[in-house]
């Protein structure tokens, strides 16, 4: 029985015919995180970008109460479950998704940027963060699942990546005394 909620609600919403919250800190529905792709025969590759390779899985539908779920994408970093992002396409889905992370794991840390037009609420439960944003131009709307471990070991590559390219504005060794320069003289 394939009874879920969009996103992790999608895993969560249906505690009750699905499982329960627990077993989000294992993963979402059938997909473990950290299992390896090979063991998803049924996901189709859509795109990669950067570290991450997302898949979807055609076909596969899912139901929060009577509304329909099937615009969700997993993503695998180094061909392990990293993440999982659900689609929302309209405002009935997004309140019931709010309404039952709220209910499910208090009240988020919200965080808006008023050049990207973004909201991001944000849970953190045992191993995993949930964002729901919502692009208040666009009405572009999605809830994502994020495995940590995956996620911190993302971010650390990320991070060597850019200490190995980066751009050093003043290359001053550190055994000599930098000529100071006046920037502004009055």
């Amino acid at each position: 029985m394939k009874l879920f909620i969009a996103t992790f609600f999608v895993i969560s919403i249906c505690t009750a015919s699905v499982g329960s919250a627990a077993d989000l800190e294992r993963g979402f529905m059938d997909y473990n995180w950290g299992q390896n792709i090979k063991e998803f025969p049924n996901l189709e590759k859509l795109y990669t970008k950067r570290h991450i390779t997302y898949y979807g899985n055609p076909g596969e539908t899912y139901f929060l109460d009577d509304l329909v779920i099937d615009d969700i994408v997993f993503g695998f970093y180094d061909n392990r479950l990293l993440g999982v992002y659900i689609g929302i396409d309209t405002l009935e889905k997004y309140d019931k998704i709010m309404n039952y992370m709220r209910e499910k794991y208090g009240l988020p840390s919200v965080k808006s940027s008023s050049t990207e037009h973004l909201t991001t609420h944000k849970w953190e439960y045992q191993n995993v963060t949930i964002k729901l944003k919502a692009d208040q131009i666009d009405s572009d709307m999605k809830v994502a699942f994020y495995y940590d471990p995956l996620s911190d070991a993302l971010r650390k590559e990320k991070t060597i990546e850019v200490s190995d390219d980066a751009f050093r504005f003043f290359p001053i060794d550190k055994n000599k005394k930098p000529e100071m320069i006046p920037f502004l003289e009055f």
